[in-house]
């Protein structure tokens, strides 16, 4: 099937308009209140933030709180995975209600995390093949220090390479939510299989499309920082981040979370309707 953006975006927005209420309430809970006491309970992170010009301090204060970032790391892991998943479920075809979206998205949890494992493991090779062609060159150049070669013009093409390769391997791989949540696939390669022949003959389109939207949010997030961060050392000086500076981060970020998460999910089933021929075809009788 081909992708059509413009009709992504406009039943992305339509589905997200018509079931608005019900997604908040799944992205306050599993994605909004998490995040926010992720920042919270872990205020170090501002100093981080305010000593961001010293590596040494930050180190310090990283290695301190580690422990509990990790757990508190988690912790939104799981909540954000639920969430996306029952956001995604949420406005499927079958249309379930949030009780049954939750469920859904619990169930899909095993599956989604499986998923991930496979792809960071992916993605790790990838990496390691592109290091191993990095020195190669290096060597058949008779450079006597390969690394160098990620210095200068030449390095800054190669790091845009690896992103863009990066970048199209999640695009091949972005079905793989819809399809565990909407087609009941529980097995993650067999997802994962699926999500990269539906992306086979459009998957520079959705590139394109993910990174118009990367750059309208990234512009957004940075004016509601400057203007929070503003806000917030008007208060607490310009050499810290006051507690109203700190609130006004945290919240900031929670927020926009989790009306990306929303979207997301929008454009996520809006694309697998296209890309799957318009149907989702195990989703047709909802088995909670």
């Amino acid at each position: 099937m081909n992708f059509d953006m413009n009709r992504t975006w406009s039943q992305a927005v339509a589905l997200v308009k018509a079931n608005f209420q019900l997604l908040a309430i799944i992205a306050g809970v599993f994605l909004l209140l998490p995040a926010l006491a992720f920042y919270l309970f872990n205020p170090e992170l501002m100093q981080v933030l305010a000593v961001a010009e010293n590596p040494e301090q930050m180190d310090t204060i990283i290695n301190a709180i580690l422990p509990r970032l990790l757990v508190w790391g988690v912790v939104v892991f799981v909540g954000q995975m639920i969430g996306q998943a029952a956001l995604v479920a949420l406005v499927g075809q079958h249309r379930p209600t949030v009780g049954e979206a939750i469920k859904l998205g619990a169930k899909a949890l095993p599956s989604v995390v499986g998923a991930l494992i496979v792809f960071f493991i992916g993605l790790f090779i990838v990496a390691m093949v592109l290091s191993l062609a990095i020195a190669l060159i290096g060597a058949l150049t008779g450079s006597s220090n390969p690394g160098a070669l990620t210095g200068g013009l030449l390095g800054g093409l190669i790091q845009l390479a690896i992103f863009v390769i990066e970048l199209y391997l999640m695009v091949r791989c972005m079905m793989t939510l819809p399809i565990i949540v909407l087609e009941h696939e529980r097995n993650p390669l067999k997802a994962l299989r699926r999500s990269w022949r539906m992306t086979a003959n459009c998957a520079w389109k959705i590139l394109g499309f993910v990174v118009l939207l990367g750059i309208a949010y990234f512009v957004i997030v940075l004016l509601l920082t400057l203007l929070v961060g503003a806000i917030g050392l008007v208060g607490g000086g310009a050499s810290e981040i006051g507690a109203g500076s700190a609130f006004g981060f945290a919240l900031v970020a929670s927020v926009m979370g989790s009306l990306v998460a929303i979207l997301a999910s929008g454009i996520l089933v809006s694309m697998h309707r296209q890309l799957a021929g318009g149907a989702e075809p195990r989703d047709l009788e909802f088995d909670a």
